[in-house]
């Protein structure tokens, strides 16, 4: 008789609706944030762009606003296909519908919350919320950034050696300044981490009441408890993954490079837009600058600090003058533009799939997955 294991995910499935509250939340308040920051920016270009150039600037061609925008938006197709064939490599069918509103989660997630956190939490509450295990779920929404971090092995170096970067004063500076940052991060992150553990062990030796003890306890066995289960489904995806899906692994990782490439040569369709010379290999690889500076600002969006960081890495490649447009252009087509129609397509999106119940049914490499953990592989 086969062994019967008790599926988690599929408890979640029969009490869970696929509603995404923290979602909703985040687009709400996207909504709020975003004309202030629009605001902002038409401000910044009054003040800081020469008064000449606003004033012509019906007269540029507006094709390349365009291309502009078609880069900035081209994520969201390679993002969508990436979590799509993952997830049907695992054998969950989350409706194609879903499987865009969890890319669109990450602009909204990057818009309330700081950029190196992003929205992949968000994107993890939604698959569990459509029946998949919250181990593979996990999988499902970390992969990226391990396709990710191929790519820009294989990537910054090449386009460092194309353009002989580290010849340039700009990318001198940018290194010296984002490695101060590392440090400055890596340092709060420890001393937060040394005082949550330090007040954790406090509350759980009693040291701060008997209740507290008791609360601390009972959290810390349900937390413990589902962390080892997770990380048990995690594993077994990912092992399950670096045996049979190799070739999948190429593709992903080949609309992975055009993610990237699209979305950081948003400034070279800028630069055509404004006539300013430019190299679209150097222009590409200082955006890796910019948005890596950008993942260490705590506040939501990075807001302020990708404006200033846009600026000290540009201001000696553009022209006198063209500094407050370029870096407003700029924010707007790779922020404010996708977040702002992320807001607006994530719940009219929503209404499609708002009343189908999460597949119910377990997938056949779930289940094999499962048989994986019990004696002698049954």
């Amino acid at each position: 008789m086969e062994a019967h294991v008790r599926d988690p995910a599929a408890d979640l499935s029969l009490t869970l609706k696929p509603r995404t509250g923290a979602a909703q939340h985040a687009f709400r308040i996207a909504l709020l944030v975003l004309p202030v920051g629009v605001l902002g920016n038409i401000a910044y270009t009054w003040f800081a762009t020469d008064r000449s150039l606003l004033g012509s600037l019906h007269a540029l061609p507006r094709a390349y606003l365009l291309a502009a925008l078609a880069l900035a938006l081209t994520p969201w197709i390679t993002g969508s296909l990436r979590l799509l064939i993952w997830s049907r490599f695992l054998d969950y069918r989350v409706p194609l519908v879903e499987v865009l509103r969890m890319t669109l989660v990450i602009d909204l997630g990057s818009a309330v919350s700081p950029t190196a956190i992003g929205g992949e939490a968000f994107r993890w509450g939604m698959l569990v919320r459509h029946g998949v295990a919250p181990g593979h779920a996990a999988t499902l929404a970390l992969l990226p950034k391990l396709e990710d971090a191929v790519f820009f092995m294989i990537a910054i170096p090449a386009a460092i050696v194309w353009t002989t970067a580290w010849r340039l004063p700009v990318v001198a500076s940018s290194t010296r300044l984002l490695s101060e940052n590392v440090l400055t991060v890596v340092g709060l992150a420890l001393v937060v981490m040394i005082v949550s553990w330090l007040l954790g062990r406090a509350a759980l030796r009693g040291h701060v009441g008997a209740r507290a003890r008791r609360s601390g306890l009972r959290l810390w066995g349900r937390t413990r408890r589902r962390l080892r289960r997770t990380l048990r489904d995690a594993r077994s995806s990912a092992r399950f993954i670096a045996v049979g899906g190799k070739s999948w692994f190429a593709v992903t990782l080949t609309l992975t490079a055009l993610h990237w490439i699209a979305r950081y040569s948003v400034i070279t369709a800028l630069a055509l837009f404004l006539g300013v010379p430019f190299d679209p290999v150097l222009f590409w690889l200082l955006q890796w600058v910019v948005f890596t500076m950008m993942s260490f600002v705590p506040t939501p969006g990075a807001t302020g600090a990708a404006e200033v960081a846009f600026t000290a890495v540009y201001a000696t490649l553009l022209p006198s003058g063209f500094i407050g447009i370029a870096t407003a252009a700029w924010r707007m087509f790779t922020f404010y533009v996708p977040v702002g129609l992320a807001a607006l397509l994530f719940p009219l999106l929503g209404r499609f799939t708002a009343d189908s119940a999460p597949r119910l049914d377990r997938p056949p490499r779930a289940r094999e997955y499962e048989r994986t953990r019990l004696p002698g592989g049954e």
